[in-house]
């Protein structure tokens, strides 16, 4: 039987929860998006992020509990909240139940902010909260000890390749038995060393993402965190299948005509997605999440949302005079396939069927 999405739940600039990412595209909504002053050796420069606000975590977790959690930690956490409510099922046997985790990055901030009180005060007085959060996985260890979540547990980070690392590794413990149910989730945060380094590649003074003007550097970084819960169950408010998880060179096929595309404005990855957009149906969505490694995952998010709603929604982008919008609304759209390169050319492939 095929891995089916159960249940979603997203924290992003959008807002929290997948009825969030779906008013945004319809756009009933628009993205947050900040502006931070960053200080280069040229002086200080200006940069828009896409920034995820967390709000609600206190229906499930009391507050005393979330004071030593960095925001990280509670997007990861809501998220996962929200796509088992999504699910509307009531996991009986918590040992049965995986997590799989992955970021592009990592948890930023409180890396640098530990590294920060390690250079202030000292290896003897450097802050241990900051030092125990800072470690990859310490989102999946908060979600397995609060959700009892008692099934295998793992953290991956592979960049640009960390959506695949999580849907693929979710997929064959659901195949093999390891695992009922798994919780896949990716995604990345914001902090100003990652606003510098932005800044260093190139891309200043963007207003917005363009992700289908593929010679052109629109860069914004984003943050966010995107969980499935994922099983072998058919039922009413199942999403769709995730019918096919690949990765390889630039040469592997995908010949579905709906294609959404990873783009997010990045002139490096631009020229592999510029060849994908001839003769098909090809969505961006990035406008309304940001730029970021994991980003992929809201496309998958994006995809089952399509399909459960029978809806290819536009993408957001409409600067560039090569995008052709030729969107049904109305189209019965049976598989869809979301694609996302990294700068060596490798992409990650996702097919999502009904």
């Amino acid at each position: 039987m095929s891995t089916r999405v159960l249940g979603i739940g997203t924290v992003s600039a959008l807002g929290c929860g997948i009825e969030t990412v779906k008013s945004g595209l319809e756009g009933k909504v628009s993205p947050a998006i900040e502006e931070h002053t960053i200080e280069t050796a040229d002086g200080e420069a200006s940069l828009k992020v896409y920034t995820a606000a967390v709000r609600g975590l206190d229906r499930f977790v009391s507050r005393p509990a979330m004071r030593r959690m960095d925001r990280f930690i509670q997007m990861a956490l809501l998220s996962s909240y929200l796509a088992i409510e999504d699910s509307g099922i009531i996991l009986d046997d918590r040992t049965r139940v995986g997590i799989i985790f992955g970021s592009g990055y990592g948890p930023l901030q409180t890396t640098f902010s530990f590294l920060d009180s390690l250079i202030d005060f000292g290896d003897k007085c450097a802050s241990p909260t900051l030092f125990a959060n800072s470690v990859h996985n310490s989102l999946a260890s908060h979600v397995s000890i609060l959700l009892k979540l008692q099934g295998p547990c793992l953290t991956v980070t592979c960049f640009e390749q960390t959506t695949f690392s999580v849907m693929s590794t979710a997929i064959n413990w659901l195949r093999d038995g390891t695992a009922d149910y798994v919780l896949a989730g990716v995604g990345d945060e914001y902090c100003d060393v990652r606003g510098y380094a932005t800044l260093m590649s190139g891309s200043r003074g963007s207003s917005a993402i363009r992700p289908l003007s593929f010679d052109e550097c629109t860069y914004m970084p984003g943050e966010g965190f995107a969980a499935f819960l994922l099983g072998k169950e058919s039922g009413d408010r199942a999403y769709c299948s995730l019918s096919r998880c690949e990765t390889g060179r630039r040469e592997l096929s995908c010949d579905h005509e709906t294609l959404f595309l990873a783009a997010n404005g990045d002139r490096d990855t631009g020229r592999f997605y510029k060849p994908l957009a001839d003769n098909r149906r090809v969505q961006a969505y990035s406008p309304l999440y940001g730029g970021m490694p994991a980003g992929n995952g809201f496309d998958i998010a994006i995809a089952a949302l399509s399909l459960k709603e029978g809806v290819v929604y536009p993408s957001p982008d409409k600067s560039d005079e090569n995008n052709t919008d030729n969107t049904d609304n109305n189209a019965n759209t049976s598989e869809i396939s979301c694609i996302g390169f990294d700068r060596n050319g490798t992409c990650s492939l996702f097919t999502l069927a009904k």
